[in-house]
């Protein structure tokens, strides 16, 4: 009968109304949910809880053992003073500090919530975004909760789409973007095992914030390819993507670690349709100084001085695979794959290297895309759906090499 709840760890946590404490007076055990419920609604902020197999009325929620043991010895109750392992979780109502249930399970099992809604599909919101699914509650980190979306995958997809893609984009490229996430999820399940679940909410894994800008052509792109995934000889691809690639995309090695037969670079034609007003990284430029690239460069090991030459070395796809910085002594760094532009914070591997004819000391970086340029382009699939009218199989087939586009797996 409660709809706003807030889930806290066993810890003295601070919540809107006030601190919920960690410490409780236990009372007997009971053979169910219903029976320790009904016990613990005998005392004002009683609540049932679950403890290794078993159920239990608890009285009140405080923040050290002595504050519980005085409460107990002013109620006049026989419980014990209890707290729980550092895997539990309390369910308490939002906004104030009233525990409505508890769940210790140590390790073997997490508290899960099933929304339920007796007129649709149940919606619920979780900071400020509204999710379909259930959610599980686990404390990998002593005082800290993750908070899990378990969820089927067609669901998940349309939870993606809308926060990778906007919704106002061509239908072909928002279904071609469906199977690539569709795709990317069946590959990368298992890849956050120890943590209790499979894929993060961001750009980690892919962004998924649930169903807020959820409309009827994301939901229609997800609906027209349900069940259909990017293969190559019979597997699932991981299916690579990211916003613009600047003329040319590039192998899966030259930017990642390892060399797959389906992720190789080819020249993209498509995104010099988009408009810079649409695609603000069809060209780019960033300068730094040779003191501040000593200091980007620090934690990659270099321990020269204010860098004064740089050599990039390119690949025959015309990106930059390997960046070498040297300062007036001869000191230098070599930097490869994806850390050629992430350690120096450019927007992709797609530029060239000037430095100023003056005695600055600076160098101009001028290059075009965004993203690690590896798979799909967002743009490029705009453009081939927009600009040339191909479709999703078409744009899929032309970013990734030798695949299939399969129904189930």
């Amino acid at each position: 009968d409660v709809t706003t709840l807030t889930m806290v760890p066993n810890v003295n946590t601070s919540v809107s109304g006030g601190t919920v404490g960690c410490y409780h007076i236990r009372l007997g055990a009971y053979g169910d949910f219903s029976a320790a419920k009904h016990a613990a609604s005998q005392y004002a902020g009683g609540f049932p809880a679950y403890v290794s197999g078993k159920y239990y009325a608890m009285i009140g929620n405080y923040q050290s053992v002595s504050a519980a043991n005085s409460a107990r010895v002013s109620l006049g109750v026989a419980g014990e003073i209890f707290t729980g392992s550092n895997r539990c979780v309390a369910v308490t109502k939002t906004g104030t500090t009233q525990i409505l249930f508890e769940f210790d399970a140590g390790t073997s099992a997490n508290l899960a919530v099933r929304p339920v809604n007796n007129f649709g599909r149940a919606v619920t919101w979780f900071k400020n975004y509204a999710y379909y699914g259930d959610f599980e509650y686990y404390r990998h980190v002593s005082d800290r909760l993750t908070v899990i979306n378990v969820i089927d995958i067609e669901s998940y997809v349309k939870g993606i789409l809308p926060y990778e893609m906007s919704s106002s984009w061509p239908a072909e490229a928002l279904k071609a973007q469906a199977v690539c996430a569709r795709s990317y999820t069946i590959a990368s399940l298992g890849g956050y095992q120890s943590y209790g679940f499979d894929l993060t909410a961001d750009t980690y894994s892919q962004v998924y914030y649930g169903t807020n800008l959820a409309n009827a052509n994301t939901d229609a792109a997800v609906d027209a390819t349900s069940g259909e995934y990017v293969t190559h000889n019979g597997k699932v691809c991981s299916a690579f993507y990211f916003s613009s690639d600047g003329g040319a995309t590039e192998n899966s090695e030259n930017i990642f670690l390892t060399a797959l037969p389906y992720l190789r670079g080819v020249t993209d034609p498509y995104e010099e349709d988009v408009p810079q007003s649409l695609n603000g990284y069809k060209s780019w430029t960033r300068t730094f100084s040779g003191a501040a690239l000593r200091s980007k460069l620090s934690s990659s090991g270099y321990k020269g001085g204010n860098v004064v030459s740089i050599s990039p070395a390119y690949s025959e796809n015309g990106n930059v695979i390997a960046l070498t910085l040297a300062d007036a002594s001869g000191v230098s760094v070599t930097l490869t794959k994806s850390a050629c532009y992430s350690v120096i914070g450019l927007p992709s591997v797609r530029y060239s290297v000037n430095a100023f004819a003056d005695s600055s000391g600076s160098f101009a970086f001028e290059g075009s895309g965004f993203g690690h340029s590896v798979g799909m382009s967002q743009f490029g699939a705009y453009s081939m759906a927009r600009f040339h009218g191909l479709n999703y199989r078409q744009i899929l087939r032309f970013y990734y090499t030798g695949v299939s586009i399969s129904k189930s797996v």
